[in-house]
């Protein structure tokens, strides 16, 4: 089929499909216009007029796709140009982030996949070769790492790594005893090695031996071990606190502002102006890359206000300040029996307290003790 094309000739309509004819010109169709008559002829015929009295309006079929993309070639190519680039960025890394508690794991794990080619900026490597690079870390360094797995997410390669924990080999001790390390009631005790010295509700002091490790019979040692076990004990504690009366809170209004955030080098800054007084940020990581970082911000406005404490409520903050710090110097299986507030002392603008805790935790530790020279042929036996 040939080649159609759209042409307006410059003649006066009424001679034009005449003057066509005379041309052995074959017209298909004709759209009617005021500006002029549209004419649908054979592409081919085009060379029989005179260019200077028409106007091509389109080409059809073939030639007229072709002029179609002629025409809007520059937005064909920066189509076609957005697309590589599309998938030329969908496969370059821009970030490593390992993910590790121990700063020595990660920055050991950053310089193998360094060393490996597995940097920022880099082409994404296929899994065949990701599974080759990840063996041959595991086999230069297997006292340290267990396993790590590469997750590609985005434009970023995750690496979660595992330590590996060797356990040492405990060194038997020939001769312990268990002793308080404080002054307490004993509440209960479990022996796992040894002989007990005490029973429940014995008040011992600090240093006294709970559970010994010189087995005896008859008043008589036959043998030493390395005496172990867990003894809970009733300790006292007295805790000092004092509460301001007046003191200033943080009220949370309704008005909230998003934001960008662009950190660098430990310095956040905003993109977008702050229309807030005072606020709070929550911030959510988006991209990081070297010592930038780019967050997504929620601005959180508050207003101070000044408040006081009734006596009541003064005193409920000072017993809520007081287990706070007990609780600081306790281990976390302990736990307070009772509280007891001593002294309580007012003055103009604060309220001082003492306060006085029962408190329930493990009192026992175990120590190495020599067996005496006269003794020394008396050997250890474990199952005395």
């Amino acid at each position: 089929m040939n080649d159609k094309i759209k042409i307006k000739i410059f003649e006066d309509a009424h001679y034009t499909i005449k003057y066509l004819y005379r041309k052995h010109l074959n017209v298909y169709n004709v759209e009617y216009s005021k500006s002029g008559n549209i004419y649908t002829i054979d592409a081919g015929a085009l060379d029989k007029l005179n260019p200077e009295s028409i106007e091509i309006i389109s080409y059809m079929g073939v030639k007229g796709f072709l002029f179609k993309i002629k025409r809007h070639r520059h937005f064909i190519i920066s189509i076609i140009l957005s697309i590589i680039l599309m998938l030329l960025l969908s496969n370059i890394v821009v970030d490593i982030d390992v993910i590790h508690s121990d700063k020595e794991i990660r920055t050991l794990l950053e310089d193998e996949l360094q060393s490996n080619g597995i940097h920022p900026f880099m082409i994404k490597k296929s899994f065949n070769r990701l599974q080759e690079i990840k063996e041959k870390i595991k086999d230069r360094h297997p006292d340290k790492i267990e396993w790590f797995e590469i997750e590609s997410v985005g434009m970023k390669y995750i690496v979660r790594v595992e330590e590996r924990i060797i356990t040492e080999e405990k060194e038997e001790k020939s001769y312990c005893d268990v002793i308080s390390n404080k002054d307490a009631i004993v509440l209960s005790l479990q022996v796992s090695s040894g002989q007990n010295k005490v029973t429940e509700n014995d008040y011992v002091k600090k240093g006294s031996t709970l559970i010994s490790g010189s087995v005896t019979f008859n008043e008589e040692n036959k043998a030493y071990k390395c005496a172990d076990g867990v003894v809970w004990g009733n300790t006292w504690y007295t805790v000092s606190v004092s509460v301001p009366l007046k003191h200033k809170t943080k009220i949370y209004t309704k008005n909230t502002q998003k934001n960008i955030g662009i950190e660098i080098e430990s310095k956040l800054y905003e993109i977008f102006r702050v229309h807030l007084d005072k606020y709070d940020t929550d911030k959510k990581k988006i991209f990081s890359f070297g010592n930038f970082t780019l967050y997504s911000e929620t601005l959180k406005e508050y207003k101070t206000v000044e408040k006081e404490y009734t006596e009541n409520e003064a005193i409920d903050e000072a017993l809520k300040l007081g287990r706070e710090k007990l609780y600081l110097n306790l281990d976390k299986d302990a736990s307070i029996l009772s509280e007891k507030v001593l002294q309580t002392n007012r003055y103009d603008s604060i309220i001082e307290m003492d306060i006085f805790y029962s408190v329930k935790e493990i009192i026992s530790e175990q120590v190495e003790r020599e067996i005496p020279k006269e003794e020394e042929g008396v050997k250890s036996d474990e199952s005395t």
